[in-house]
C-alpha cells in the first residue's frame, strides 16, 4: 500500500510541476509558449474529465491541428519523459 501511496504523490507532484508557470518558463524557449499550452491543457482537461489521454491523440493534436513537426513532438516528449505522466497519458 505504501507504494502506491507514494506512486499516486510523486505522479501529482509531477502533474502539478507540469502544470505550472515553472514548466512553462523552462520549456517555452525550447518548444514556445504556445506547444507548453496545448500540452498543459490536455492535461488538465484529463484531469478534470477523469479520463486518461491517448499519446497518439496528442500526436494528432500537436501534428494535425497544429502543424507541428512529429520531430518536435518525439523531442518534447522525450525531454519532459513523458512516460512519468502514465496514468493520465498512455500509449496506446
Amino acid at each position: 500500500m505504501e507504494d502506491l501511496e507514494l506512486e499516486v504523490k510523486e505522479l501529482l507532484e509531477q502533474v502539478n510541476y507540469a502544470l505550472s508557470d515553472r514548466f512553462k518558463e523552462t520549456w517555452r524557449h525550447r518548444f514556445s509558449t504556445n506547444f507548453i499550452k496545448i500540452f498543459q491543457e490536455r492535461l488538465f482537461k484529463s484531469l478534470k474529465t477523469s479520463k486518461p489521454v491517448k499519446l497518439s491523440t496528442l500526436y494528432s493534436v500537436y501534428s494535425k491541428k497544429h502543424k507541428y513537426s512529429k520531430t518536435e513532438i518525439d523531442e518534447f516528449f522525450e525531454c519532459i519523459d513523458i512516460s512519468l505522466y502514465y496514468p493520465l497519458i498512455y500509449r496506446d
